[in-house]
């Protein structure tokens, strides 16, 4: 779940990940549903991304769908441990019965597992920041950014989830040369 988060997933899509929409021969995810926080009293919602740019399939990298493969075969040997109590196991995140995460729980295990490796509290959505800007400053074209975090929008993504780091800043002032005169 984590890697996912770390590769931009928002969190209703990391929740509403089903493992029928992951693709291990290609490598690939596609995000088709998304499960939301429904209010107090409400509970969880299952939906279709917030928008087209939204239900999109995104090629990952090795080390994802390696973990993906980790959990998939961790929930298999739990599905074998507890038989006919095991529950559908459809979702990527899932407890140990097979039931799905919820969103919020999502949060709060990204808290603990912050707390208990004694780090600064970074926001789960916080990741999904990190990821845009990585790619930013690895050179990925803004559009590309943007068709990966969903948005319909290249500007959007550049204003709010591309953000300058420091050593960006100095290499941009390391790029002015001398003009020499004419």
């Amino acid at each position: 779940m984590w890697t996912l988060a770390l590769y931009g997933l928002r969190r209703g899509e990391i929740a509403g990940l089903r493992w029928e929409n992951v693709d291990f021969k290609s490598g690939t995810v596609t995000i088709a549903e998304t499960r939301v926080e429904g209010g107090k009293g409400v509970g969880v919602i299952v939906e279709t991304p917030k928008s087209k740019t939204s239900r999109r399939v995104l090629p990952l990298p090795d080390d994802a769908v390696a973990a993906l493969k980790s959990a998939r075969k961790h929930q298999r040997a739990e599905k074998l441990l507890l038989g006919s109590d095991y529950g559908p196991g459809d979702y990527v995140a899932c407890d140990e019965a097979g039931e799905p995460r919820s969103p919020s729980w999502l949060t709060d295990a990204w808290d603990r597992l912050q707390r208990d490796l004694k780090i600064d509290r970074v926001r789960l959505h916080d990741a999904r920041h990190s990821c845009a800007t990585l790619m930013h400053m690895r050179g990925v074209p803004i559009a590309v950014i943007a068709a990966w975090l969903g948005h319909s929008s290249a500007a959007f993504t550049m204003a709010t989830y591309a953000h300058s780091q420091d050593e960006a800043l100095k290499a941009a002032g390391q790029s002015f040369r001398p003009v020499e005169a004419i």
